[in-house]
């Protein structure tokens, strides 16, 4: 196998897929193993729902909406500030979105790190520069992944 520094970051996704692809083939064996086991069919749609009673509705479109964003801001931005942004911003969805009206707040009232809401804020937004870092750090640099 040839190895090109321009290409290196192709060589995870293939490998990443074969192996979700083996995964989901043990899982299909499994349930159709207790399928036969227990004589029920292998696809039982009768009273089937896709989603939980009361599912949240603003987490997964959100995530689905910052997973497709993400993509053409890395090109557009570079890997870094676009992951940056990006991770802080799947903090907030995640943690609350209702903690961003705490920013005016804790402005206003010039304390910050009292605030639980800001503090948790500011929280995700370390967690987003140290986990970006370290990332491109050891893929881009020890490693010498290309990242997109």
């Amino acid at each position: 196998m040839t190895y090109k520094l321009s290409t290196s970051h192709w060589i995870f996704p293939p490998i990443i897929m074969g192996i979700l692809a083996f995964l989901a083939i043990i899982m299909l064996i499994q349930r159709a193993l207790k399928c036969k086991r227990q004589g029920t069919p292998f696809f039982n749609f009768k009273n089937y729902h896709f989603f939980e009673e009361n599912w949240d509705k603003v987490r997964l479109p959100g995530t689905l909406i910052l997973l497709v964003l993400y993509i053409p801001s890395m090109e557009l931005l570079g890997f870094l500030p676009a992951s940056i942004i990006f991770i802080f911003l799947f903090n907030v969805l995640f943690v609350g979105i209702n903690q961003l009206s705490s920013i005016p707040v804790a402005f206003k009232t010039k304390k910050f790190w009292s605030n639980h809401d800001f503090r948790s804020l500011l929280i995700s937004l370390i967690i987003a520069v140290v986990s970006s870092l370290l990332i491109w750090f050891f893929f881009g640099q020890v490693f010498k992944i290309t990242l997109p």
